[in-house]
């Protein structure tokens, strides 16, 4: 089942909620909450933050700080903070990004359709167009706020948080439609003809996503327990057994006492050698023992009754030799399982079919566009989109045709169309990956690099070839590229941001089509 992200920009929270397999969630925003507060910050060097970033360097600079930033939005058009005039679309851009980034951090991979839930009242839907476009979110839809409300109030659980019902409401939309659009209608058991024997089960409330300790909306009841019947017999049983066991006790001490008067013979008690224990374990045999003796004495003892009199010693204590023991500590070997490779691996000069298998075959940048979309035809079946020979103002030469195999697409050039028909002479120059996680589609490089890597993941491949820059002043997404050592141009990508909790949204290698920023 697709991944599908919902987002909604409240006037003071944001909220985002995921469905996926079945269960539809909220994402922490936070690191212990559910939402995000819409508060945007522009620092004196021009660097704009939002949400709990923004709140913590508004305590430095408190004259760049924007509160209720979609509130000042449903009544303009701009925001002027610092002696900058942000847009309505940068503003959102902003927002959008930042919240998009850390849901990929806690889904731990990229969402295959996004929901943003547009407010009742605010910015034009072409404003979240074009926001949703720069925070590059991949594939979205705009939802009307209302429809959202609709959809929660016919479809969701009861009692929730009215904050939260934009985004989870969205999600519910894409489910069942549009909700009704008055109240509900109040249907009997006689309208329907049948008896309900079970009231009808509602959704459960939704549990929070996020990172490290989990927290949930759902309170753990209590069990009712049975009260306790007053049970006469019972309590007329145990009584005739308690006097029954007072009974038996009594004539038992009555047949062991003695009569008056009655004395016992003396009894003569013979001294014993006593062996005193040592002080000490040594790690040896220790030494013989110390014997002492004593007179033997006959003297009448008088025994009262009840009182036990015992002749019998402890026994000597031996000693026992210690032996040293050796501990020898193994280090056993751990090994890292990696992801396996999908039929096509990318590489800065190609894309090579059924990597790391006898069958391995490069199909190189630079080859016949024929070759190459014969060879992917024949691994990995017939092209999802093929534009046939157009002209694109974007791509290098005369004609371009885009073929897509699942999810790479595949740039073929025309340089020169006075040579014969389209496409002679055409060659492959570019192939180019975005959407869906490469967990999913197994689409990466030799060292797992591909769409949804983190720019930790980037940083530790390619330490000492990798560049990654913030291009767009006021854009949180970075680009990238990867130094092929001279043996190509090498890759190049977009990644949501620029420090390791970046991910990487897009990816390519060649020069055939411009691609961000251009």
């Amino acid at each position: 089942m697709p991944t599908v992200l919902s987002i909604h920009l409240g006037p003071n929270l944001a909220h985002a909620a995921v469905d996926s397999d079945g269960r539809i969630d909220l994402l922490a925003l936070g690191e212990r909450a559910a939402h995000m507060p819409v508060v945007l910050h522009v620092a004196s060097d021009g660097s704009v933050t939002v949400g709990s970033e923004a709140r913590h360097r508004s305590e430095s600079e408190p004259d760049g700080t924007v509160d209720n930033v979609v509130g000042r939005l449903l009544d303009a058009e701009t925001i002027e903070v610092a002696g900058r005039a942000l847009t309505a679309e940068t503003v959102i851009a902003h927002l959008l990004a930042h919240i998009y980034a850390r849901c990929v951090v806690v889904l731990d991979r990229v969402p295959d359709e996004v929901l943003v839930v547009c407010t009742a009242g605010g910015p034009e839907a072409t404003v979240y167009a074009a926001a949703a476009e720069r925070a590059r979110l991949g594939e979205f839809t705009l939802v009307e706020e209302t429809r959202s409300w609709a959809a929660m109030a016919a479809h969701g659980p009861d009692g929730m948080d009215p904050d939260l019902a934009g985004a989870l409401g969205a999600l519910f939309w894409r489910r069942h439609g549009d909700g009704p659009p008055g109240p509900k209608p109040i249907v009997t058991r006689e309208d329907l003809g049948v008896v309900s024997q079970e009231p009808a089960r509602m959704p459960t409330e939704p549990s929070v996503m996020s990172l490290g300790p989990r927290s949930v909306f759902e309170e753990s009841s209590i069990p009712d327990l049975e009260r306790r019947r007053f049970r006469p017999g019972l309590v007329l049983a145990v009584a005739v057994l308690g006097g029954l066991a007072l009974g038996a006790a009594f004539f038992l001490t009555r047949g062991d006492d003695s009569g008056p008067g009655q004395v016992h013979e003396p009894e003569v008690v013979t001294a014993t050698t006593v062996t005193e224990p040592p002080t000490s374990l040594q790690a040896t045999t220790a030494a013989p023992p110390t014997t002492t003796s004593t007179t033997t004495t006959a003297a009448p003892v008088t025994v009262m009754p009840g009182v036990v009199v015992s002749t019998t010693l402890p026994p000597a204590l031996t000693t026992t030799t210690l032996v040293p023991v050796t501990t020898t500590t193994v280090a056993v070997p751990t090994t890292t399982t990696r992801p396996p490779l999908g039929v096509l691996t990318l590489s800065p000069v190609g894309v090579v079919t059924n990597a790391a298998t006898g069958a391995e075959a490069l199909v190189g940048l630079g080859d016949s566009a024929d070759t190459v979309v014969a060879v992917l035809t024949a691994v990995v079946g017939a092209s999802a989109v093929d534009t046939g020979w157009v002209t694109d103002e974007r791509c290098a030469g005369d004609l371009v045709r885009r073929v897509t195999f699942a999810n790479l697409e595949v740039v073929l050039s025309d340089a020169d169309t006075t040579d014969g028909e389209p496409g002679t002479n055409a060659t492959f120059t570019q192939w180019f990956t975005e959407g869906t996680d490469a967990l999913r589609t197994s689409l990466w490089t030799l060292d797992r690099i591909g769409v949804g890597s983190s720019v930790a993941d980037l940083a530790t491949a390619h330490a000492d070839g990798l560049a990654l820059t913030s291009p767009v002043e006021g854009d949180t997404a970075g680009l990238f590229s990867i130094d092929a050592l001279g043996v190509s141009d090498g890759m190049r990508g977009v990644t949501t941001h620029t420090d390791d909790i970046g991910r990487v949204l897009q990816i390519w290698a060649g020069d055939g089509c411009a691609r961000w920023p251009n």
